[in-house]
């Protein structure tokens, strides 16, 4: 009874000790910090199955449109942190933004202005103000953004430019795929190049692709002379580069037409009010039927209004559903920057894109016009200023999948930490305030140190760092005081070690001319705590004149 007493006693002091007490506060800490990311994480990915992926090959991804794209001699790539690295494109002329689908809200950061604001922190939906300003300034400097999306969270992006989504259903009552469904809905445009009523078509002064000035059949960039109709040029598979899905391989002939016949997959469609404003630079390409209409009330059926009654009615078409906007009056400047809006996200899917009776998704998709048009955007983006049909070095496609769910456990987890990486590097007020929270902390653990007591200044050697508590047991050992006395006769004595190690233990003996220190420095044995205790005062005293001694 009396040892189980004891054994409690002991237990209790070393749970109050100070030793275990630092050990409680480390492992909550840590626990604490595990909690937190393992929340973040948790909360950050969205449960469901990846779809809308450049690098994907469901029939849901855009994995088609990405290979076909770098099969043509552009590079591609992934943005799977944040848009504010698009400021690091060195050539953002030759340069396209692709953003399909915007599956997840973004994280809401403050933005430090540099107005009389100051700070903003109402952030819009999908994109932060950070992120817009970085694609704003990515356009302005001749870059291409092709945004599709439907009831995704790009709404702020797109009202940057003056543009609303709907975020309602678009129905057809005659215009859709019967091989279908009524969900997939036909979307034609006979002159996409006609801006306005009044302008004509800028196809000869815009695309690459469809310029042909002397009117011979061979656009300019494959005419020998593109201004005499008398002399033409030869078309070859190997030089008709980024133009290629205009030329009939097996005809020879090239398609001249301006039109597009594009099918899309529940879309939605953009404000009446909002899509079509020239004096903006924002022009409504393609739109859809009058048959169709705006599901208004989401119930999935038309319902006609009865205003007398007080029901409300869906609205009817046409409704834009491809938009674009220019820097520049019609992007009639090569290096003008574009804006292509979509209301559908998946315009581009591999089953729409590789429509037909060969395709390898699905025989039951129409052929359409999906593929051309969006070869089209790519080959006017990059082909612009040209002097042949194949891009240069610089151009570059990039995907924009920080939106999208990633494939592995952690990738979610990994994009929200990189994006806070770039956040704090590319905001100059953020990067202070890191800075200053960095400090502050490292200065509270400073203050919050304890003091070495006065005892650790003992033959003036003073020992800092982590496990100061067990620094009695590093003194109390002979061999430590031993080395110490030895040290101290050698730099008394002014010698090195070399001339120190070859001195013989007879001269060593009168050197130290004490018998006890003799005795201690050649006999190894157990020192009780006292007996060490004169020890050390004998090393204090020794070699000390009578002026040391006494001050």
């Amino acid at each position: 009874m009396a040892c189980s007493m004891a054994d409690s006693k002991a237990l209790l002091r070393h749970l109050t000790s100070r030793q275990a007490r630092r050990g409680a506060l480390v492992f909550a800490f840590w626990a604490m910090l595990l909690m937190l990311v393992s929340t973040i994480g948790a909360t950050y990915i969205i449960p469901g199955q990846t779809q809308q992926s450049a690098y994907g090959d469901d029939w849901d991804d855009l994995g088609s449109f990405r290979a076909e794209v770098a099969s043509m001699g552009v590079e591609t790539t992934a943005l799977v942190s944040s848009p504010l690295l698009l400021s690091e494109i060195d050539n953002p002329e030759q340069a396209i933004f692709v953003i399909s689908g915007v599956e997840r809200d973004t994280i809401s950061l403050p933005r430090f202005t540099g107005d009389e604001n100051i700070i903003d922190l109402k952030e819009s939906d999908g994109y932060t103000s950070s992120e817009i300003a970085a694609i704003k300034d990515f356009v302005k400097a001749g870059g291409t953004v092709l945004l599709m999306d439907d009831f995704g969270y790009s709404a702020g992006l797109a009202l940057e430019y003056g543009l609303e989504y709907s975020g309602h259903h678009l129905y057809d009552g005659e215009a859709w795929a019967r091989q279908l469904g009524y969900q997939y809905v036909w979307a034609n445009e006979t002159s996409a190049f006609n801006f306005t009523s009044t302008s004509g078509s800028v196809a000869n002064s815009i695309h690459p692709c469809l310029r042909d000035v002397d009117m011979d059949g061979i656009i300019d960039l494959l005419d020998d002379a593109p201004y005499d109709p008398n002399v033409g040029g030869i078309i070859t598979i190997e030089n008709v580069g980024l133009c290629a899905h205009r030329w009939d391989e097996t005809t020879g002939e090239w398609d001249f037409s301006e039109s597009y016949n594009l099918l899309t997959n529940s879309p939605s469609a953009f404000e009446k009010t909002s899509s079509f404003n020239p004096a903006e630079n924002r022009y409504a390409i393609v739109t859809s039927t009058l048959d169709s209409y705006l599901d208004t009330n989401d119930d999935g059926n038309l319902t006609i209004g009865f205003e007398a009654a007080g029901i409300e009615g869906d609205e009817q078409g046409p409704f834009a559903i491809y938009v674009r906007y220019c820097v520049d009056r019609m992007c009639l400047d090569s290096d003008s920057g574009r804006v292509h809006f979509v209301s559908d996200g998946s315009i581009l899917i591999n089953s729409l894109y590789d429509a037909g009776p060969l395709s390898p998704y699905s025989r039951a998709v129409p052929e359409n016009d999906n593929r051309k048009w969006v070869l089209d955007l790519v080959a006017e983006a990059l082909l612009l200023g040209n002097s042949s049909t194949s891009a240069t070095d610089d151009a570059i496609v990039v995907f924009d999948e920080s939106r999208h769910q990633q494939t592995t456990p952690m990738g979610d987890t990994y994009n929200l930490l990189y994006y806070l990486l770039v956040y704090f590097t590319n905001d100059w007020m953020a990067m202070l305030m890191l800075f200053l929270a960095l400090f502050i902390i490292l200065e509270a653990v400073l203050i919050r140190k304890d003091d070495p007591d006065d005892w650790r200044h003992v033959f003036r050697i003073i020992y800092y760092g982590f496990g100061d508590a067990r620094r009695y047991e590093y003194y109390q050992r002979p061999s430590k005081i031993r080395q110490v006395l030895l040290t101290r006769v050698r730099n008394l004595n002014t010698m090195s070690r070399e001339e120190f190690d070859a001195m013989p233990a007879a001269e060593l003996q009168r050197v130290v001319d004490d018998p006890v220190l003799v005795q201690f420095i050649f006999e190894d044995r157990r020192y009780k705590p006292d007996e060490l205790v004169g020890i050390i005062k004998r090393i204090k005293a020794w070699g000390q004149t009578s002026e040391e001694s006494d001050s």
